[in-house]
């Protein structure tokens, strides 16, 4: 991550506690913050972040958090709303107690706008937990494997410290294999190819390209109603495409 960012972020004073998947993780944390604080997610972004809670009542889809003293907001970096990471989504993430930030798109970004990204981030990172899986951007898709990187100081490693032992007694060896094997180099050659045949998919059919943003998300605003099999992916007035490239590279 430290070399993703361009050597933006330092985390020699996180820890890392690794889990059977990124999902596992961050269900445990949501379920278990959800008990008596109030969750905050953005509109349009990841419904991932609800799957394992009970407490719906303590969840709330919203680009500002009630002003409290506890609580989680959560937020995919970039947003699986648009692929991007925009400066209300930050306003978002500022105002929060705490963060739970899914990275899995991030190396997808090119170089310019991860550093751009982590700037806005770095303030903040000491207040939140970081979730990665070895999938989607990082590569590894046959793994759902994953780490989550967190501030010593933060409440939550003494709050979580005994879970966080039992996941990470079982996945380490698992995550540092892992991440032994990813080859940032050419994780980033087959980044360029999948954007570029993302484009080349939204030109072939007179859909607006936009450069920047994660390849995996594009979305858009139409002038005029979509024919009814478009409304599956359509959310409010924005057109969400999630693409999945074909395996290209070595």
């Amino acid at each position: 991550l430290t070399e993703l960012s361009g050597g933006v972020w330092d985390f020699s004073d996180y820890r890392a506690v690794a889990a059977g998947s990124d999902v596992d993780l961050m269900t445990h944390l949501v379920e278990a913050i959800a008990t008596d604080e109030p969750i905050w997610l953005y509109p349009g972004d990841w419904y991932g972040f609800l799957c394992g809670v009970t407490q719906r009542d303590r969840v709330e889809w919203a680009t500002e958090p009630t002003k409290t003293e506890n609580g989680l907001v959560c937020l995919c970096v970039p947003s699986v709303r648009n692929g991007h990471l925009t400066t209300e989504m930050v306003d978002f993430l500022s105002a929060a107690p705490a963060c739970l930030l899914n990275l899995n798109l991030y190396p997808t970004l090119t170089l310019t706008e991860r550093q751009s990204v982590a700037r806005q981030l770095a303030p903040l990172l000491p207040k939140s937990v970081l979730s990665i899986s070895f999938s989607r951007g990082f590569g590894l898709t046959a793994s759902q494997l994953g780490v989550a990187l967190v501030h010593r100081d933060h409440p939550y490693c003494r709050r979580f410290d005994q879970q966080w032992n039992w996941l990470t007694y079982f996945y380490n060896a698992l995550a540092a294999r892992a991440f032994l094997a990813i080859d940032l180099e050419e994780m980033q050659t087959v980044d360029q190819r999948r954007r570029e045949w993302v484009h080349s998919w939204l030109s072939e059919r007179d859909l607006p390209v936009v450069s920047s943003g994660s390849y995996y998300v594009k979305s858009f605003r139409t002038d005029n109603p979509l024919p009814a099999e478009w409304q599956p992916i359509v959310r409010g007035d924005v057109v969400r495409l999630c693409f999945k490239p074909p395996q290209v590279g070595c």
